[in-house]
């Protein structure tokens, strides 16, 4: 009797081991609305997605058709929240533009002003397109992926990249002599930019941009730079030997092609509305210019060409 007792107990324990390796599992896959904050770069991700599988394979229809048609569709598209006033700018942006930029987002403290950011996974790699589109986010506020409804009416903001796009005209390049100097004596070298205007559509808007320079970057092609406010300028004269802001000293004869780039700050109005601040400054690059450097000799002399047709330097 024991002993049937015990295997019938066994027969049991198969059978529920079994049954449990065979039933239909339901499994649902993770809901992908997920949102993550980062201190420069804020994701937000308009996808949700779920699958429902069985023993007799997934069920794509009826049932899963009932439970997922409310369900939005992984289009492959998602946005990506990026700081204006940080989004591809260089270390040499005006710390003022964060705070007249986010002080567009003064409905709470601490707001910030961000862009919206359109990532493709529909192709390999992933682009990533700026919406032109921005929106403010606030402590403890976490963003919404957006529709196209929310983009529509989201206020336009200009980026540097798209600052830079613009035809800007770069500062020429002078100096005097035209082309030439001497070794060991100052050449004087000056820039020649100008304050530009830019009107364009944007984002079914009519924007108006400014640029103007703000600051200087030589390369004097022997190794030298400098870094100036000041364009410089023209001397009186030939302007040889004479030390300005921007002059140069080359220690060696030879030819030189002197480099600049010039940064514009720039700012912007949408639709006729308020001038608003452009972060970051576009880095402009000019034509190269060549100098070329002679040695010079001095000599004492009693008589002139017309006395000495044949005299040094005649």
């Amino acid at each position: 009797m024991k002993s049937v007792f015990q295997f019938g107990a066994i027969a049991v324990l198969v059978g529920l081991i079994f049954s449990l390796l065979t039933a239909a599992p339901v499994r649902a896959s993770e809901s992908e609305s997920g949102i993550t904050f980062d201190e420069s770069d804020v994701s937000a991700r308009n996808v949700t997605r779920q699958s429902v599988s069985g023993s007799e394979g997934t069920k794509s229809t009826e049932s899963s058709d009932a439970s997922s048609a409310n369900l939005p569709v992984d289009d492959g598209v998602d946005y990506t929240y990026e700081r204006v006033c940080t989004a591809g700018a260089q270390d040499f942006m005006d710390p003022a533009y964060c705070v007249q930029l986010n002080a567009q987002c003064d409905a709470q403290a601490d707001g910030v002003l961000v862009q919206w950011i359109e990532v493709n996974r529909n192709v390999s790699p992933p682009t990533r397109t700026a919406t032109g589109r921005s929106g403010c986010l606030y402590p403890g506020a976490p963003p919404t992926a957006p529709t196209a409804a929310t983009l529509e009416e989201a206020p336009i903001v200009i980026t540097l990249t798209e600052f830079e796009s613009q035809p800007i005209i770069a500062a020429g390049v002078f100096s005097q002599p035209d082309h030439f100097g001497l070794r060991n004596a100052h050449s004087n070298l000056y820039a020649v930019a100008q304050e530009q205007e830019f009107t364009f559509e944007f984002q079914n808007a009519q924007i108006r941009l400014r640029a103007w320079p703000v600051s200087y970057e030589w390369s004097y092609g022997d190794g030298s730079s400098l870094v100036t406010t000041d364009p410089g300028s023209a001397l009186p004269g030939d302007g040889i030997d004479v030390e300005t802001l921007t002059s140069h000293r080359y220690s060696e004869t030879g030819d030189y092609l002197v480099g600049l780039d010039t940064l514009f700050a720039g700012d912007y109005s949408v639709d006729g509305g308020p001038w608003l601040p452009v972060a970051g400054q576009a880095r402009v690059t000019s034509e190269l210019h060549l100098m070329s450097i002679w040695r010079s000799e001095r000599h004492s002399v009693a008589e002139t060409c017309l006395e000495n047709p044949q005299g040094i330097g005649c």
